[in-house]
């Protein structure tokens, strides 16, 4: 197969990478939120610990992972990443008090999404994709939200029917079976070699090498990543106490479930939208596009009294929810160009560390005030100085290539 088509096969597998590991880790999540409160007789915000200490994890990780992706065959690293998130499943059902569980989820799961997640995915699809790579990042993005789709039904079963535990066992075997053996076989093929540039123009860009201490100096970097952290943080808060926030509306877990999968859904709308469009529109345009969705939904969240109400404000977050993951890949892609890719998206993930205190923070002010409203307006009241600093986000700029 020519490698003009077979880069569709490799975005296909970066989607199921992410269906899996995004799909467990992050939407199961709040699945797991309700058994967790009952059998270790926890907080609501002690609970939201476990998913920060996740978030921080892959925060302090990803800059260094993505140094590997521009260094190591992906192949290898991915495999890796498959076994430490099968290993950190089965060691979790194994769990005995809360702290277990934080120590697991502060080490082994954010090393391994680290290696097979989001930034091995979008990595893979950037080395591939000269032409249509916001296209190809839209469609790769769809793994999460698929895998938001089909776990947390899958998982709401077998919770319902084999309890917790015995769910991470099933979890561990189903990564186990399906990433390693399909990775092996994806990735024999490496991203065709670049032809060198005939003149200067957009392409120029994609062989510049930058050190870290370039990019971490640079308003290209830190004006887009900054105004990010809102929405992140927004997501963060609102998707992981979903399944509360459902039960505190007198929802029952299993229409919790169907929300989260709504969610998801959305999400995946969100991603095609967002990925289609940010080879060809301006990227504020998609920024603004996506904060004003995040808005809403929280003012949805704010006054929605019914399940109708509720519906709405996850279809928003899930929208915009799904804006964020391909607006990082086009807007850092366009700028630093794919052969500094792995390491750029390595900083552009320490944004997680920001959204890891939202979920921690809404918990803490509901055990303290008995609500979330004081945690909803504080992220809405983020998001509008973020919305009026993209308006200086600058132009993608020609690069001329240089050695390291």
């Amino acid at each position: 197969m020519a490698d003009r088509h077979y880069r569709w096969v490799v975005v296909l597998y970066s989607l199921v990478i992410q269906a899996v590991s995004i799909g467990i880790l992050i939407y199961c999540f709040a699945l797991f939120v309700l058994p967790w409160l009952d059998d270790f007789s926890a907080s609501r915000r002690d609970v939201m610990i476990t998913i920060s200490l996740f978030q921080v994890g892959m925060g302090v990780l990803s800059p260094l992972i993505g140094r590997l992706f521009d260094i190591y065959p992906i192949r290898f690293i991915v495999v890796a990443g498959a076994g430490l998130l099968s290993t950190g499943l089965w060691l979790t059902h194994l769990a005995t008090a809360l702290w277990q569980v934080w120590l697991i989820y502060a080490t082994i799961m954010p090393l391994s999404c680290a290696l097979m997640g989001t930034l091995a995915s979008q990595t893979l699809v950037a080395k591939w994709f000269h032409d249509k790579r916001g296209l190809a990042l839209g469609l790769s993005a769809m793994g999460t939200s698929i895998g938001g789709v089909v776990f947390p039904l899958v998982v709401a079963g077998w919770l319902v029917d084999i309890g917790w535990r015995e769910t991470f066992t099933h979890l561990a075997l189903t990564c186990l079976l399906l990433v390693i053996p399909l990775t092996l076989i994806v990735l024999r093929r490496q991203p065709p070699a670049r032809p060198a540039p005939q003149s200067s123009g957009q392409d120029m860009g994609d062989y510049r090498i930058w050190t870290s201490r370039e990019i971490l100096t640079t308003s290209l970097f830190w004006l887009p990543f900054l105004s990010l952290v809102p929405l992140n943080m927004a997501f963060g808060a609102l998707q992981f106490n979903l399944a509360v926030f459902a039960r505190d509306s007198g929802l029952d877990d299993a229409t919790a479930a169907q929300l989260i999968s709504i969610s998801s859904f959305c999400m995946i709308v969100g991603k095609l939208f967002f990925g289609s469009l940010g080879d060809r529109l301006d990227h504020r345009y998609l920024y603004w596009i996506a904060a004003g969705c995040m808005a809403l939904s929280i003012l949805l969240f704010l006054t929605a009294a019914s399940y109708a109400g509720l519906l709405i404000a996850v279809v928003c977050m899930g929208l915009a929810g799904g804006g964020v993951l391909p607006l990082m890949g086009l807007i850092f892609g366009a700028r630093f160009g794919a052969a500094s890719f792995g390491r750029v998206m390595g900083f552009v993930m320490l944004n997680v560390l920001f959204g890891a205190t939202a979920p921690v923070l809404a918990g803490w002010i509901y055990d303290v005030s008995g609500s979330y409203v004081p945690a909803l307006w504080g992220l809405l009241l983020l998001i509008a100085p973020a919305l009026i600093a993209m308006v200086r986000l600058p132009k993608p700029q020609l690069q001329q290539p240089v050695s390291t």
